[in-house]
């Protein structure tokens, strides 16, 4: 989705556009489009207010890189990118966004995080969650895992308490 509401942004829909068509979903803040095309979680932030203005359910992507798990950077950088891109962000029910954890190190490398290491970082943002909004919308948002998802990890990925899904 395109930052802005109209205008020739090649490569980019507007949401407005997006919502004509019937979209239910749209992925912000994914790995891909911070590194190669600097998206700052100030413009993921922008996005995800566009796409809920047209009534279609962002799923918010955060995650570290390889450099930061290993530098032990991991819970900074997950709290500063949930600050970032849900700043402003109004939520009454916990039904109105997704939120993927995309640890980067595990997406497309053919590494993929344990489920102890997914469930300590959903933990983590469930925490934040229950903190900068409540228990109950905590409780209740969708937090999705989404580094290389395969037939062989899902169920294990899935039994963790507060892995809601995949990406």
């Amino acid at each position: 989705v395109s930052a802005n509401n109209d205008g020739a942004f090649t490569g980019e829909v507007s949401a407005r556009m997006l919502g004509s068509l019937g979209l239910r979903f749209g992925i912000v803040g994914h790995s891909e489009r911070r590194q190669y095309h600097g998206e700052s979680d100030a413009t993921i932030s922008t996005k995800m207010h566009k796409l809920l203005a047209h009534r279609i359910k962002p799923i918010v992507c955060v995650g570290e890189t390889l450099a930061q798990r290993e530098s032990g950077d991991t819970e900074e950088v997950i709290l500063e990118q949930l600050n970032g891109c849900l700043k402003g962000l109004e939520m009454h029910s916990g039904e109105e966004i997704y939120i993927a954890y995309e640890p980067v190190w595990a997406i497309g490398t053919g590494r993929t995080a344990t489920p102890a290491q997914a469930q300590e970082v959903h933990a983590l943002i469930r925490f934040w969650l229950s903190k900068n909004y409540s228990k109950a919308i905590a409780e209740k948002l969708c937090i999705l895992y989404g580094g290389s998802v395969k037939p062989d990890n899902i169920k294990d990925l899935l039994a963790c308490p507060d892995i809601d899904g995949g990406l």
